[in-house]
C-alpha cells in the first residue's frame, strides 16, 4: 500500500465514521453519549487525509515508502460497515451473556410507583421489575400491573424470556437482563420487539444455573417496533 492509497483509506474510515454517527447506525455499537466523538474521530481522519492528499498533489509533495501490506486490515472494518452492517445485539447474546440478578433482601423503593398516564398498569425496566419480583417482600407488586419491553429470547424448561441488552460503554461490554414470561411464545420469533402487560408470578430456576429467575405472567403480549436505541445503559 502507497502513501496515496493510505490517505485514500484514511479520508474512506474518516467518511464511514461520520456516516454512522450522523444517522441512527452508531446506536448499535455504542450509548447515544458517544455520538460526539465519532463526530470529532470521523472529522479528524477526513481532515488527515484531505491535508495528506493536498501536500502529495504539490510540487514538492513527498512521497514516502509503502506501508506494510497488513495495513489493508484496515479496510476490513469499513468494508463490514459499508457491506454487512451488523445489527443490533439480541437474542444470541441475551441467551449466552445473561446477568444474575441477586435477590435483595429489600426492594429499591417502597413502591412502583403509580400506574401510566391513564393505563391501568405502570411501565418499569427489566433491572428494576427483577429487583423487585426477587425481593424477599414483594407486597409493591401485589395486584399490580406490570408493563415490559423487550425482545424475545427462547428459554429451555417453559416460557421464554422478554429481554435486554444493557451496555456500559460499547456492545463489547453487553450484558443481557431477562425477564421469565410465564406463557407459551406461539409464533413469536426470537428477537420480535414486544410488549408484556403482566403481573408477578414467583421465581423459577434457572433452566442450567439453577438460580431464581424473576418471572410474569402475562394479561397481553404486543408485538412492536425495535426503537431507534435498543440498548439501555
Amino acid at each position: 500500500m502507497d502513501r496515496l492509497t493510505q490517505l485514500w483509506v484514511l479520508l474512506l474510515l474518516g467518511g464511514v465514521t461520520l456516516a454512522v454517527a450522523l444517522g441512527d447506525a452508531h446506536l448499535a455499537y455504542v450509548r447515544p453519549g458517544f455520538r460526539p466523538l465519532l463526530l470529532g474521530a470521523g472529522a479528524v481522519l477526513l481532515l488527515l487525509g484531505l491535508a495528506g492528499l493536498l501536500r502529495e498533489r504539490s510540487p514538492g509533495g513527498a512521497h514516502g515508502h509503502g506501508a506494510p501490506r497488513v495495513a489493508w486490515l484496515l479496510l476490513l472494518p469499513v468494508t463490514v460497515v459499508l457491506l454487512v452492517a451488523p445489527p443490533a445485539l439480541g437474542s444470541f447474546t441475551a441467551a449466552r451473556q445473561a446477568l444474575q440478578v441477586e435477590a435483595a433482601a429489600e426492594p429499591p423503593a417502597a413502591d412502583i410507583g403509580p400506574d401510566d398516564p391513564g393505563e391501568r398498569h405502570r411501565t418499569m425496566g427489566l433491572l428494576d421489575y427483577s429487583l423487585h419480583a426477587l425481593a424477599a417482600d414483594t407486597s409493591a407488586l401485589n395486584g399490580r400491573l406490570v408493563r415490559l419491553t423487550g425482545f424475545v429470547t427462547p428459554r429451555d424448561g417453559g416460557g421464554w424470556y422478554v429481554s435486554r441488552i444493557g451496555i456500559t460503554c460499547c456492545a463489547a461490554d453487553a450484558v443481557a437482563v431477562t425477564v421469565v414470561v410465564d406463557a407459551g411464545r406461539g409464533d413469536l420469533a426470537a428477537d420480535q420487539w414486544v410488549e408484556v402487560v403482566g403481573s408477578w408470578a414467583p421465581p423459577r430456576p434457572h433452566p442450567v444455573g439453577g438460580h431464581p429467575e424473576a418471572v410474569i405472567a402475562p394479561r397481553s403480549v404486543t408485538p412492536v417496533e425495535a426503537p431507534a436505541n435498543t440498548y439501555q445503559g
